[in-house]
């Protein structure tokens, strides 16, 4: 059953009245029009056309010599039917210029962006770890849509340019407007572990193959989260907190991987790249590949069976499901990447 818009609702409740005045006039004008002129021959249809150009202000001449009687019901016409219609404009007009008019269209105008995306990523949720997270997206250049039921979600993404869609991310329907079939994944940032794990298990529903990240408010909750569907499932405070004794122990180890995690123009990453069946460098090995001269990228290691082969040697062949852990720019990373996709 199709949801009437709440905003459509009360549109459609202001009309009500100049409408069904409108048709009352029409009704009373033919029947009107029809027993006066019964009999000089006027049919129903000369009678309704009597009524329409007189609500129109049309005017065209009397289909029959009016009596006195005919003028009064003219009269009365003209008067309940052009205020019924322009009381019918009048409430479309201030509809247009409202705030909920607009907000229609610019709902109706992301939602079009929304449905073009594909192979995007989904961010559920505004806190502040979710907006590290739209930062870190932005910097690196991919598409996602951000889910959120707060108020502050529309000025937030509208001063960003962010593509958002306003709701709970625990119902399907909300993430279906934000194309979460088409998605390649998904970030669970609420602050609340009960509702990430819904969000994890409708989200799976909808798409077995979406690969999803969820925050955890509480270290235990982290095996829950990953049973319900959540590839990675971490804590912002675990790893805050053991970021900062790292850099009381090495702190020059830390600055290095923020530099490699940071995203930038010039700034250093580590990326993985999984070799497909249909790859052309599955059966060859690294050596044949050159894959630093090709693209200025150094592979880290090759992750295979789930166990990270590092500093793999040149005769290493790869194979398919092969996961490769490269480190570069982003043009480097961007131009190997362009070289698998072949």
């Amino acid at each position: 059953m199709v949801r009437v818009p709440d905003h459509v609702r009360a549109l459609l409740a202001r009309l009500s009245l100049p409408l069904y005045a409108l048709l009352t006039t029409h009704v009373v004008g033919t029947v009107g029009f029809t027993l006066l002129w019964r009999d000089l021959g006027g049919t129903w249809f000369d009678a309704l056309y009597m009524t329409f150009i007189t609500v129109t202000t049309i005017g065209f001449g009397e289909v029959f010599p009016l009596s006195t009687g005919a003028r009064v019901l003219t009269m009365g016409i003209a008067a309940s039917g052009v205020g019924s219609v322009f009381y019918s404009f009048t409430v479309l007009l201030d509809y247009a210029t409202s705030d909920r008019a607009r907000q229609a269209r610019r709902e109706r105008r992301m939602q079009k962006t929304i449905d073009r995306l594909s192979g995007h990523f989904i961010v559920a949720g505004i806190g502040r770890v979710g907006r590290e997270a739209i930062a870190e997206l932005v910097e690196a250049g991919r598409p996602f849509v951000v889910i959120d039921v707060a108020q502050s979600l529309e000025p937030f993404c509208t001063d960003r340019g962010l593509p958002y869609v306003k709701g709970d991310a625990t119902d399907d329907a909300v993430l279906e407007r934000a194309g979460v079939r088409r998605a390649k994944g998904l970030i669970v940032t609420t602050s609340s572990d009960a509702t990430n794990l819904y969000v994890i298990m409708s989200a799976k529903l909808l798409n077995p193959e979406l690969f999803i990240v969820s925050r955890a408010v509480d270290n235990a909750s982290v095996p829950k989260l990953l049973r319900a569907g959540a590839n990675r499932a971490i804590s912002p405070y675990a790893i805050g907190g053991r970021r900062l004794a790292h850099l009381l122990i090495s702190p020059r180890v830390v600055d290095s991987y923020e530099t490699a995690l940071r995203r930038g123009a010039q700034a250093l990453n580590i990326d993985d790249i999984v070799i497909s069946s249909s790859s052309w460098a599955a059966g060859k090995s690294l050596g044949a590949l050159d894959l630093p001269a090709r693209s200025g990228a150094t592979v880290l290691a090759v992750v295979r069976d789930g166990s990270p082969v590092p500093n793999p040697s040149p005769e290493m062949v790869l194979r398919s499901a092969d996961r490769l852990l490269v480190f570069g720019t982003d043009a480097q990373l961007t131009k190997l990447e362009g070289l698998f996709s072949r």
